[in-house]
Protein backbone atom coordinates (compact mmCIF):
# COMPACT_ATOMS: atom_id res chain seq x y z
CA UNK A 1 0.00 0.00 0.00
CA UNK A 2 0.79 3.86 -0.35
CA UNK A 3 3.94 5.21 2.37
CA UNK A 4 1.64 8.20 2.39
CA UNK A 5 -2.06 8.77 2.95
CA UNK A 6 -4.19 11.96 3.68
CA UNK A 7 -7.40 11.63 5.64
CA UNK A 8 -10.62 14.40 5.40
CA UNK A 9 -12.71 14.37 8.32
CA UNK A 10 -15.78 16.91 7.13
CA UNK A 11 -16.87 17.56 10.46
CA UNK A 12 -20.07 19.32 11.31
CA UNK A 13 -17.86 22.38 13.07
CA UNK A 14 -14.51 22.05 11.03
CA UNK A 15 -12.83 19.73 8.53
CA UNK A 16 -9.95 18.08 8.97
CA UNK A 17 -6.80 17.24 6.84
CA UNK A 18 -4.09 14.87 7.93
CA UNK A 19 -1.45 13.91 6.17
CA UNK A 20 0.97 10.69 7.16
CA UNK A 21 3.95 8.56 6.14
CA UNK A 22 4.35 5.08 6.96
CA UNK A 23 7.09 3.33 6.88
CA UNK A 24 9.71 0.81 8.64
CA UNK A 25 9.96 3.50 11.65
CA UNK A 26 6.43 4.03 12.33
CA UNK A 27 3.69 6.47 11.55
CA UNK A 28 4.74 10.37 10.70
CA UNK A 29 2.30 12.81 10.72
CA UNK A 30 3.68 15.19 8.00
CA UNK A 31 0.96 17.82 7.79
CA UNK A 32 -1.94 18.92 9.42
CA UNK A 33 -5.19 21.42 9.17
CA UNK A 34 -8.48 22.44 10.01
CA UNK A 35 -10.68 25.06 8.84
CA UNK A 36 -14.56 26.07 9.47
CA UNK A 37 -16.72 23.90 8.18
CA UNK A 38 -18.54 26.99 6.55
CA UNK A 39 -15.78 27.56 4.23
CA UNK A 40 -14.53 24.63 2.88
CA UNK A 41 -12.52 26.49 -0.07
CA UNK A 42 -9.73 27.21 2.89
CA UNK A 43 -8.62 24.03 2.31
CA UNK A 44 -6.96 25.22 -0.83
CA UNK A 45 -4.87 27.41 1.06
CA UNK A 46 -3.40 25.11 4.12
CA UNK A 47 -0.90 23.62 2.00
CA UNK A 48 -1.75 19.57 2.58
CA UNK A 49 -1.74 18.02 -0.75
CA UNK A 50 -5.52 16.37 -1.01
CA UNK A 51 -4.64 13.99 -3.62
CA UNK A 52 -6.50 10.53 -3.17
CA UNK A 53 -7.96 11.62 -0.10
CA UNK A 54 -9.60 8.77 2.05
CA UNK A 55 -12.70 11.16 3.14
CA UNK A 56 -15.07 10.20 6.39
CA UNK A 57 -18.72 9.01 6.64
CA UNK A 58 -20.58 9.60 9.56
CA UNK A 59 -24.17 10.35 10.59
CA UNK A 60 -27.16 10.63 8.65
CA UNK A 61 -24.88 10.25 5.23
CA UNK A 62 -23.84 6.35 6.40
CA UNK A 63 -26.01 3.15 7.01
CA UNK A 64 -23.97 0.74 8.45
CA UNK A 65 -25.93 -2.77 8.36
CA UNK A 66 -25.15 -6.69 9.49
CA UNK A 67 -25.94 -9.67 7.41
CA UNK A 68 -26.03 -13.15 8.93
CA UNK A 69 -24.45 -15.43 5.82
CA UNK A 70 -23.31 -19.12 5.75
CA UNK A 71 -19.55 -19.30 5.08
CA UNK A 72 -19.15 -18.40 0.98
CA UNK A 73 -16.52 -18.15 -1.55
CA UNK A 74 -15.64 -14.62 -2.42
CA UNK A 75 -17.56 -14.03 -5.90
CA UNK A 76 -20.23 -16.00 -4.01
CA UNK A 77 -20.13 -13.61 -1.23
CA UNK A 78 -20.04 -10.84 -3.88
CA UNK A 79 -23.14 -12.19 -5.25
CA UNK A 80 -25.14 -11.87 -1.85
CA UNK A 81 -24.15 -8.55 -0.97
CA UNK A 82 -25.00 -7.14 -4.69
CA UNK A 83 -28.79 -8.58 -4.02
CA UNK A 84 -28.50 -6.93 -0.94
CA UNK A 85 -27.36 -3.43 -2.22
CA UNK A 86 -29.84 -3.57 -5.22
CA UNK A 87 -32.90 -4.64 -2.51
CA UNK A 88 -31.66 -1.44 -0.62
CA UNK A 89 -31.35 0.88 -3.34
CA UNK A 90 -34.87 0.30 -4.61
CA UNK A 91 -36.49 0.51 -1.13
CA UNK A 92 -34.71 3.86 -0.74
CA UNK A 93 -35.79 5.63 -3.88
CA UNK A 94 -32.00 6.21 -4.89
CA UNK A 95 -28.52 5.31 -6.01
CA UNK A 96 -26.32 4.23 -3.45
CA UNK A 97 -22.67 3.20 -2.84
CA UNK A 98 -21.27 0.59 -0.49
CA UNK A 99 -18.71 -2.17 0.73
CA UNK A 100 -18.71 -4.83 3.00
CA UNK A 101 -16.63 -6.95 4.59
CA UNK A 102 -16.65 -9.86 6.95
CA UNK A 103 -16.01 -9.82 10.64
CA UNK A 104 -13.68 -12.01 12.62
CA UNK A 105 -15.76 -15.27 13.78
CA UNK A 106 -16.78 -15.16 17.72
CA UNK A 107 -17.98 -18.60 17.24
CA UNK A 108 -16.68 -20.79 14.90
CA UNK A 109 -19.26 -23.46 15.78
CA UNK A 110 -22.07 -21.45 14.93
CA UNK A 111 -21.55 -22.04 11.26
CA UNK A 112 -22.33 -18.26 9.83
CA UNK A 113 -19.87 -15.17 8.91
CA UNK A 114 -21.11 -11.87 9.82
CA UNK A 115 -21.15 -9.48 6.94
CA UNK A 116 -20.28 -5.50 8.05
CA UNK A 117 -22.00 -3.55 4.68
CA UNK A 118 -21.77 0.62 4.99
CA UNK A 119 -23.93 2.10 2.21
CA UNK A 120 -24.08 6.08 1.54
CA UNK A 121 -26.29 7.98 -1.08
CA UNK A 122 -24.10 8.90 -4.04
CA UNK A 123 -25.25 12.50 -3.60
CA UNK A 124 -23.69 12.49 -0.19
CA UNK A 125 -20.76 11.12 -1.47
CA UNK A 126 -20.57 13.76 -4.30
CA UNK A 127 -21.25 16.84 -1.91
CA UNK A 128 -17.79 15.26 -0.10
CA UNK A 129 -16.17 15.17 -3.56
CA UNK A 130 -17.35 18.82 -4.70
CA UNK A 131 -15.89 19.98 -1.58
CA UNK A 132 -12.49 18.37 -1.59
CA UNK A 133 -12.05 19.24 -5.70
CA UNK A 134 -12.71 22.84 -5.18
CA UNK A 135 -9.72 22.82 -2.81
CA UNK A 136 -7.95 21.31 -6.03
CA UNK A 137 -8.08 17.57 -4.52
CA UNK A 138 -10.06 14.69 -5.22
CA UNK A 139 -10.99 11.63 -3.07
CA UNK A 140 -9.69 8.10 -3.28
CA UNK A 141 -12.33 6.26 -0.78
CA UNK A 142 -14.81 6.76 1.77
CA UNK A 143 -14.51 5.11 5.21
CA UNK A 144 -17.03 5.24 8.29
CA UNK A 145 -15.89 7.20 10.55
CA UNK A 146 -16.22 4.39 13.49
CA UNK A 147 -13.87 2.03 11.17
CA UNK A 148 -11.25 4.67 10.84
CA UNK A 149 -11.75 4.90 14.92
CA UNK A 150 -11.14 1.58 15.14
CA UNK A 151 -8.23 0.97 12.62
CA UNK A 152 -6.46 4.05 14.59
CA UNK A 153 -6.53 1.98 18.07
CA UNK A 154 -5.55 -1.86 16.27
CA UNK A 155 -2.07 0.46 14.64
CA UNK A 156 -1.25 2.81 17.35
CA UNK A 157 -3.36 2.04 20.29
CA UNK A 158 -2.39 -0.64 23.13
CA UNK A 159 -4.60 -3.55 22.45
CA UNK A 160 -4.70 -6.50 25.05
CA UNK A 161 -5.66 -9.95 24.15
CA UNK A 162 -9.55 -10.94 25.26
CA UNK A 163 -10.20 -7.16 26.84
CA UNK A 164 -13.28 -5.63 25.32
CA UNK A 165 -12.80 -2.13 24.88
CA UNK A 166 -15.22 0.62 23.35
CA UNK A 167 -13.83 3.36 21.31
CA UNK A 168 -16.02 6.58 21.39
CA UNK A 169 -15.56 9.29 19.28
CA UNK A 170 -17.65 12.66 20.55
CA UNK A 171 -18.35 14.80 17.98
CA UNK A 172 -20.86 17.62 17.67
CA UNK A 173 -23.76 16.16 15.89
CA UNK A 174 -22.48 12.76 15.99
CA UNK A 175 -20.93 9.30 17.80
CA UNK A 176 -18.95 7.21 16.34
CA UNK A 177 -18.34 3.70 18.38
CA UNK A 178 -16.79 0.59 17.78
CA UNK A 179 -16.29 -2.18 19.75
CA UNK A 180 -13.27 -4.46 20.20
CA UNK A 181 -12.18 -7.70 21.78
CA UNK A 182 -9.15 -8.24 21.84
CA UNK A 183 -7.74 -7.14 18.00
CA UNK A 184 -11.36 -8.02 16.87
CA UNK A 185 -14.01 -5.73 15.97
CA UNK A 186 -16.65 -6.95 17.43
CA UNK A 187 -19.14 -4.35 16.16
CA UNK A 188 -19.54 -0.90 14.82
CA UNK A 189 -21.98 2.19 15.08
CA UNK A 190 -23.06 6.06 14.36
CA UNK A 191 -25.48 7.79 15.79
CA UNK A 192 -26.96 11.37 14.76
CA UNK A 193 -26.34 13.00 18.21
CA UNK A 194 -23.36 14.21 19.97
CA UNK A 195 -22.58 17.51 22.06
CA UNK A 196 -25.18 19.62 20.51
CA UNK A 197 -27.84 18.23 22.56
CA UNK A 198 -26.09 19.90 25.30
CA UNK A 199 -26.09 22.69 23.85
CA UNK A 200 -29.87 22.45 22.74
CA UNK A 201 -30.45 22.15 26.61
CA UNK A 202 -28.80 25.65 27.92
CA UNK A 203 -30.10 27.50 24.42
CA UNK A 204 -33.62 26.11 25.51
CA UNK A 205 -33.03 26.98 29.80
CA UNK A 206 -31.59 30.22 29.01
CA UNK A 207 -33.43 31.08 26.06
CA UNK A 208 -29.54 32.06 24.55
CA UNK A 209 -28.08 31.29 21.01
CA UNK A 210 -27.20 28.57 19.83
CA UNK A 211 -23.35 30.25 19.78
CA UNK A 212 -23.88 31.38 23.25
CA UNK A 213 -25.02 27.98 24.82
CA UNK A 214 -22.06 26.52 23.68
CA UNK A 215 -20.11 29.03 24.75
CA UNK A 216 -21.71 28.28 28.41
CA UNK A 217 -21.11 25.00 27.94
CA UNK A 218 -17.16 24.87 27.39
CA UNK A 219 -17.06 28.20 29.98
CA UNK A 220 -18.58 26.21 32.49
CA UNK A 221 -20.71 22.98 32.22
CA UNK A 222 -19.28 20.23 34.76
CA UNK A 223 -20.49 16.84 34.51
CA UNK A 224 -18.04 14.99 36.74
CA UNK A 225 -20.48 13.66 39.61
CA UNK A 226 -17.43 14.53 42.15
CA UNK A 227 -18.65 17.94 41.34
CA UNK A 228 -21.96 17.80 42.80
CA UNK A 229 -22.20 20.43 45.69
CA UNK A 230 -19.24 22.07 44.84
CA UNK A 231 -19.34 23.80 41.45
CA UNK A 232 -16.91 26.55 40.54
CA UNK A 233 -20.07 28.92 41.04
CA UNK A 234 -23.53 29.15 41.01
CA UNK A 235 -23.53 29.80 37.09
CA UNK A 236 -21.67 26.24 36.60
CA UNK A 237 -24.24 24.40 38.57
CA UNK A 238 -27.44 26.17 36.96
CA UNK A 239 -25.82 25.49 33.60
CA UNK A 240 -24.49 21.69 34.95
CA UNK A 241 -28.26 21.52 35.98
CA UNK A 242 -29.73 22.56 32.37
CA UNK A 243 -27.92 20.20 30.57
CA UNK A 244 -26.86 17.33 32.68
CA UNK A 245 -30.13 15.47 31.72
CA UNK A 246 -29.32 15.43 28.09
CA UNK A 247 -25.91 14.23 28.61
CA UNK A 248 -27.57 10.74 29.32
CA UNK A 249 -27.23 10.21 25.58
CA UNK A 250 -23.62 9.07 25.55
CA UNK A 251 -24.08 6.78 28.24
CA UNK A 252 -27.27 4.94 26.58
CA UNK A 253 -25.34 5.55 23.25
CA UNK A 254 -22.65 3.09 24.75
CA UNK A 255 -25.07 0.90 26.64
CA UNK A 256 -27.29 0.55 23.85
CA UNK A 257 -24.54 -0.48 21.76
CA UNK A 258 -23.06 -3.19 24.09
CA UNK A 259 -26.88 -4.63 24.10
CA UNK A 260 -26.79 -5.01 20.14
CA UNK A 261 -23.13 -5.96 20.28
CA UNK A 262 -23.79 -9.16 22.73
CA UNK A 263 -27.54 -9.46 20.82
CA UNK A 264 -25.59 -10.20 17.51
CA UNK A 265 -21.98 -11.88 18.30
CA UNK A 266 -23.80 -13.90 21.56
CA UNK A 267 -21.20 -13.85 23.60
CA UNK A 268 -22.34 -14.00 26.95
CA UNK A 269 -21.88 -12.00 29.88
CA UNK A 270 -20.53 -8.93 27.39
CA UNK A 271 -19.03 -6.92 29.73
CA UNK A 272 -16.36 -3.78 28.67
CA UNK A 273 -12.70 -3.53 30.61
CA UNK A 274 -12.13 -0.02 28.89
CA UNK A 275 -13.74 2.85 27.42
CA UNK A 276 -11.50 5.46 25.21
CA UNK A 277 -13.36 8.67 24.02
CA UNK A 278 -11.81 11.32 21.65
CA UNK A 279 -13.45 13.85 19.42
CA UNK A 280 -14.99 17.32 20.24
CA UNK A 281 -17.49 16.53 22.67
CA UNK A 282 -14.60 14.27 24.88
CA UNK A 283 -12.79 17.59 25.98
CA UNK A 284 -16.03 18.73 27.82
CA UNK A 285 -15.11 18.96 31.34
CA UNK A 286 -16.07 16.01 33.38
CA UNK A 287 -17.88 13.73 30.33
CA UNK A 288 -14.79 11.03 31.38
CA UNK A 289 -16.48 10.89 34.90
CA UNK A 290 -19.60 10.42 33.77
CA UNK A 291 -19.33 7.98 31.97
CA UNK A 292 -17.14 6.54 34.36
CA UNK A 293 -19.32 5.90 37.24
CA UNK A 294 -22.60 5.31 34.61
CA UNK A 295 -20.53 2.16 33.26
CA UNK A 296 -18.45 1.36 35.77
CA UNK A 297 -15.49 0.70 34.11
CA UNK A 298 -12.20 2.90 33.40
CA UNK A 299 -12.66 5.79 30.86
CA UNK A 300 -9.92 7.66 29.12
CA UNK A 301 -8.73 9.88 26.46
CA UNK A 302 -7.62 8.54 23.14
CA UNK A 303 -4.65 9.65 22.20
CA UNK A 304 -2.94 7.83 19.31
CA UNK A 305 -0.60 11.09 18.41
CA UNK A 306 1.95 9.81 21.52
CA UNK A 307 2.69 7.03 19.46
CA UNK A 308 3.53 8.77 16.50
CA UNK A 309 6.50 11.49 15.05
CA UNK A 310 5.62 14.66 15.32
CA UNK A 311 8.52 16.57 14.89
CA UNK A 312 7.91 16.68 11.09
CA UNK A 313 5.35 18.90 11.26
CA UNK A 314 5.96 22.81 10.41
CA UNK A 315 5.57 24.80 13.88
CA UNK A 316 2.27 26.35 13.32
CA UNK A 317 0.22 23.07 12.42
CA UNK A 318 2.62 21.38 15.11
CA UNK A 319 0.46 23.69 17.35
CA UNK A 320 -3.18 23.64 16.26
CA UNK A 321 -2.92 19.59 16.06
CA UNK A 322 -1.63 19.99 19.84
CA UNK A 323 -4.98 22.56 20.05
CA UNK A 324 -7.40 19.54 18.58
CA UNK A 325 -5.44 15.84 19.38
CA UNK A 326 -9.23 14.54 20.44
CA UNK A 327 -10.75 15.70 16.85
CA UNK A 328 -8.27 14.60 14.81
CA UNK A 329 -8.13 11.19 15.49
CA UNK A 330 -10.85 10.06 12.73
CA UNK A 331 -8.38 11.77 10.47
CA UNK A 332 -5.34 10.15 11.61
CA UNK A 333 -7.19 6.96 11.21
CA UNK A 334 -8.71 7.51 7.61
CA UNK A 335 -5.10 8.18 6.33
CA UNK A 336 -4.09 4.90 8.29
CA UNK A 337 -6.38 2.53 6.09
CA UNK A 338 -4.73 3.47 2.84
CA UNK A 339 -1.13 2.11 4.43
CA UNK A 340 -1.36 -0.53 6.37
CA UNK A 341 -2.94 -3.56 4.98
CA UNK A 342 -3.52 -5.48 8.35
CA UNK A 343 -6.10 -2.58 9.24
CA UNK A 344 -9.62 -3.39 9.07
CA UNK A 345 -11.19 -2.25 4.95
CA UNK A 346 -13.95 -1.00 4.70
CA UNK A 347 -14.13 1.96 1.56
CA UNK A 348 -17.19 2.70 -0.34
CA UNK A 349 -16.24 4.11 -3.55
CA UNK A 350 -18.71 5.97 -5.86
CA UNK A 351 -19.07 4.11 -9.56
CA UNK A 352 -17.53 7.00 -11.27
CA UNK A 353 -14.01 5.89 -8.87
CA UNK A 354 -14.66 2.22 -9.72
CA UNK A 355 -14.56 2.81 -12.97
CA UNK A 356 -11.60 5.06 -12.93
CA UNK A 357 -9.71 2.82 -10.85
CA UNK A 358 -10.06 -0.09 -12.51
CA UNK A 359 -8.87 1.58 -16.05
CA UNK A 360 -5.76 2.49 -13.94
CA UNK A 361 -5.03 -0.99 -12.78
CA UNK A 362 -5.93 -2.34 -15.99
CA UNK A 363 -2.64 -3.58 -17.93
CA UNK A 364 -1.70 -4.20 -21.52
CA UNK A 365 -0.86 -7.42 -20.54
CA UNK A 366 -4.75 -8.58 -18.66
CA UNK A 367 -5.97 -6.68 -21.87
CA UNK A 368 -4.58 -9.38 -24.40
CA UNK A 369 -5.53 -11.93 -21.39
CA UNK A 370 -8.93 -10.95 -21.42
CA UNK A 371 -9.22 -10.93 -25.17
CA UNK A 372 -7.33 -14.72 -25.04
CA UNK A 373 -9.53 -15.94 -22.24
CA UNK A 374 -12.90 -14.56 -24.23
CA UNK A 375 -13.36 -17.76 -25.95
CA UNK A 376 -13.09 -19.42 -23.04
CA UNK A 377 -15.43 -17.73 -20.55
CA UNK A 378 -17.71 -18.13 -24.21
CA UNK A 379 -17.38 -21.71 -23.42
CA UNK A 380 -18.47 -22.01 -19.87
CA UNK A 381 -21.04 -19.18 -19.86
CA UNK A 382 -23.91 -21.97 -19.63
CA UNK A 383 -22.22 -23.53 -16.87
CA UNK A 384 -21.74 -19.77 -15.02
CA UNK A 385 -25.21 -18.61 -16.23
CA UNK A 386 -26.92 -21.66 -14.44
CA UNK A 387 -24.62 -21.17 -11.62
CA UNK A 388 -25.38 -17.68 -11.13
CA UNK A 389 -29.22 -18.69 -11.19
CA UNK A 390 -29.19 -21.25 -8.56
CA UNK A 391 -27.31 -18.58 -6.36
CA UNK A 392 -30.16 -15.94 -7.16
CA UNK A 393 -32.47 -18.99 -6.30
CA UNK A 394 -30.90 -19.47 -2.93
CA UNK A 395 -30.57 -15.69 -2.20
CA UNK A 396 -34.61 -15.08 -3.00
CA UNK A 397 -35.29 -18.30 -1.20
CA UNK A 398 -33.10 -16.78 1.86
CA UNK A 399 -34.98 -13.46 1.75
CA UNK A 400 -38.53 -14.88 1.67
CA UNK A 401 -37.38 -17.26 4.47
CA UNK A 402 -36.45 -13.67 6.31
CA UNK A 403 -39.60 -12.02 5.69
CA UNK A 404 -41.67 -15.07 6.69
CA UNK A 405 -39.62 -15.51 9.88
CA UNK A 406 -40.03 -11.52 10.65
CA UNK A 407 -43.64 -11.67 10.02
CA UNK A 408 -43.93 -14.57 12.37
CA UNK A 409 -42.19 -12.93 14.80
CA UNK A 410 -44.24 -10.15 14.60
CA UNK A 411 -47.49 -11.66 14.85
CA UNK A 412 -46.51 -13.83 18.02
CA UNK A 413 -45.04 -10.47 19.59
CA UNK A 414 -48.25 -8.41 19.08
CA UNK A 415 -50.35 -12.00 20.57
CA UNK A 416 -47.68 -11.88 23.66
CA UNK A 417 -48.26 -8.18 24.20
CA UNK A 418 -51.97 -8.52 23.80
CA UNK A 419 -52.31 -11.83 26.45
CA UNK A 420 -50.32 -9.72 28.76
CA UNK A 421 -52.88 -6.85 28.32
CA UNK A 422 -55.67 -8.97 29.41
CA UNK A 423 -54.02 -10.69 31.92
CA UNK A 424 -53.16 -7.13 33.52
CA UNK A 425 -56.81 -6.18 33.13
CA UNK A 426 -58.11 -9.80 34.54
CA UNK A 427 -56.18 -8.84 37.82
CA UNK A 428 -57.13 -5.47 38.24
CA UNK A 429 -60.60 -6.57 38.02
CA UNK A 430 -60.44 -9.38 40.45
CA UNK A 431 -58.75 -7.28 42.74
CA UNK A 432 -62.23 -5.06 42.64
CA UNK A 433 -64.70 -7.72 42.33
CA UNK A 434 -63.28 -10.00 45.85
CA UNK A 435 -64.33 -7.28 48.43
CA UNK A 436 -67.74 -6.84 46.81
CA UNK A 437 -68.30 -10.79 46.65
CA UNK A 438 -67.09 -11.81 49.73
CA UNK A 439 -69.39 -8.52 50.90
CA UNK A 440 -72.30 -9.76 49.10
CA UNK A 441 -71.42 -13.62 50.63
CA UNK A 442 -71.67 -12.32 54.21
CA UNK A 443 -75.01 -10.47 53.54
CA UNK A 444 -76.54 -13.63 52.44
CA UNK A 445 -75.38 -15.33 55.03
CA UNK A 446 -76.44 -13.28 57.76
CA UNK A 447 -79.88 -12.72 56.35
CA UNK A 448 -80.52 -16.40 56.05
CA UNK A 449 -79.02 -17.38 59.64
CA UNK A 450 -80.18 -13.87 61.75
CA UNK A 451 -82.93 -14.95 64.08
CA UNK A 452 -85.42 -12.36 65.18
CA UNK A 453 -83.85 -12.22 68.61
CA UNK A 454 -80.77 -10.61 67.46
CA UNK A 455 -80.68 -7.68 65.48
CA UNK A 456 -78.09 -5.25 64.43
CA UNK A 457 -76.46 -1.86 64.94
CA UNK A 458 -73.86 -1.40 62.62
CA UNK A 459 -72.02 -2.65 59.52
CA UNK A 460 -68.78 -1.33 58.62
CA UNK A 461 -65.96 -2.31 55.86
CA UNK A 462 -62.39 -1.90 57.48
CA UNK A 463 -58.78 -2.49 55.47
CA UNK A 464 -56.27 -4.39 57.09
CA UNK A 465 -53.55 -5.43 56.62
CA UNK A 466 -52.58 -8.12 53.43
CA UNK A 467 -49.95 -9.96 55.10
CA UNK A 468 -51.19 -13.11 57.08
CA UNK A 469 -54.34 -13.90 54.28
CA UNK A 470 -54.57 -17.01 52.81
CA UNK A 471 -52.56 -17.76 49.34
CA UNK A 472 -54.01 -15.78 46.71
CA UNK A 473 -56.34 -13.62 48.52
CA UNK A 474 -57.76 -10.17 47.27
CA UNK A 475 -57.31 -7.13 48.77
CA UNK A 476 -57.13 -6.50 52.85
CA UNK A 477 -60.63 -5.98 53.63
CA UNK A 478 -62.38 -6.56 56.61
CA UNK A 479 -66.62 -6.85 57.15
CA UNK A 480 -67.70 -6.43 60.70
CA UNK A 481 -71.15 -5.77 62.53
CA UNK A 482 -72.14 -5.61 65.61
CA UNK A 483 -75.37 -5.91 66.95
CA UNK A 484 -77.92 -6.88 70.29
CA UNK A 485 -79.45 -9.70 71.26
CA UNK A 486 -82.82 -9.91 73.61
CA UNK A 487 -84.90 -12.88 75.00
CA UNK A 488 -88.49 -13.31 73.36
CA UNK A 489 -91.15 -15.63 73.70
CA UNK A 490 -88.94 -16.92 77.12
CA UNK A 491 -85.94 -18.59 74.52
CA UNK A 492 -82.78 -17.64 76.70
CA UNK A 493 -80.54 -15.04 74.56
CA UNK A 494 -77.04 -16.53 74.79
CA UNK A 495 -78.12 -19.90 73.47
CA UNK A 496 -80.10 -18.16 70.67
CA UNK A 497 -76.62 -16.18 69.68
CA UNK A 498 -74.78 -19.47 70.03
CA UNK A 499 -77.11 -21.42 67.75
CA UNK A 500 -76.72 -18.06 65.14
CA UNK A 501 -72.72 -18.16 65.54
CA UNK A 502 -72.50 -21.82 64.72
CA UNK A 503 -74.98 -21.72 61.82
CA UNK A 504 -73.15 -18.09 60.25
CA UNK A 505 -69.90 -19.80 60.61
CA UNK A 506 -70.89 -22.96 58.76
CA UNK A 507 -71.84 -20.73 56.02
CA UNK A 508 -68.40 -18.59 56.44
CA UNK A 509 -65.73 -20.52 58.31
CA UNK A 510 -63.60 -17.19 58.18
CA UNK A 511 -65.70 -15.38 60.71
CA UNK A 512 -64.73 -14.45 64.25
CA UNK A 513 -67.77 -13.95 66.48
CA UNK A 514 -67.28 -12.49 69.72
CA UNK A 515 -70.44 -11.76 72.61
CA UNK A 516 -70.82 -10.14 76.52
CA UNK A 517 -73.76 -9.67 78.04
CA UNK A 518 -74.94 -5.47 78.71
CA UNK A 519 -74.03 -4.04 82.00
CA UNK A 520 -76.86 -4.79 84.26
CA UNK A 521 -79.12 -6.32 81.74
CA UNK A 522 -79.07 -10.18 81.81
CA UNK A 523 -81.45 -11.03 79.18
CA UNK A 524 -79.52 -8.80 76.68
CA UNK A 525 -75.98 -9.73 74.88
CA UNK A 526 -74.06 -7.52 72.52
CA UNK A 527 -72.37 -8.97 69.81
CA UNK A 528 -69.56 -8.60 66.83
CA UNK A 529 -68.86 -10.43 64.08
CA UNK A 530 -65.56 -9.88 62.07
CA UNK A 531 -65.76 -11.06 58.28
CA UNK A 532 -62.18 -11.40 56.67
CA UNK A 533 -63.13 -10.49 52.98
CA UNK A 534 -59.69 -11.98 51.93
CA UNK A 535 -60.92 -15.74 52.47
CA UNK A 536 -64.31 -15.51 51.59
CA UNK A 537 -65.36 -18.50 49.19
CA UNK A 538 -68.12 -20.24 48.20
CA UNK A 539 -69.25 -23.15 50.65
CA UNK A 540 -68.10 -25.99 48.43
CA UNK A 541 -64.73 -24.59 48.25
CA UNK A 542 -61.91 -25.76 50.44
CA UNK A 543 -61.99 -22.45 52.70
CA UNK A 544 -59.92 -22.08 55.72
CA UNK A 545 -61.08 -22.49 58.85
CA UNK A 546 -61.69 -19.45 60.99
CA UNK A 547 -61.35 -18.76 64.76
CA UNK A 548 -63.70 -20.40 67.65
CA UNK A 549 -66.12 -18.62 68.85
Amino acid sequence: MAGRAVGFDPGSHTLKVLQIQDGKQGVAVLRFAAVPAEEPDGLGGTGVPLKDAVAGLAGRDMILRYNQVPPSTDWQLRNLMELEIQDLAQQSGGDLSADFNVLPTQDPEAGMDTVLMALARNDALQKVSEAVAGAGGSVGAHVPNCVALYNAWLRLGQVEPDAVVCLVNLGHTTIDIALAKGADLLFARNLSNGGKVLDDAISSAFNVSERKAEQLKKDLLDLDPESRGRFASGQAEKVTMAAGGAASVFVSAIQSSLAFCQAQTKIGNLRLDKVLLCGGSARIRGVTGLLREALRCPVEVFDPFQATDLSQLPPAEAQQLDAMRSEAVVALGLALTRTDDNLYSLEILPERVKRQKRFRERTVFEILAGAVAAGVLAFVAMDRKAEYESLTLAANRMRIQRNQAQSTHDAATGLANENQARRALVEALAEKAAPMDGTLRALEALAETLPPELWLTSLELKRIQAAGGPRGAGPGLQLEFAGFGKELGGKEVGGVYREFSRRFKERLPNAEAKSDTVMGMADRTSFRVQVDLRATRPKDQDAPQGKGE
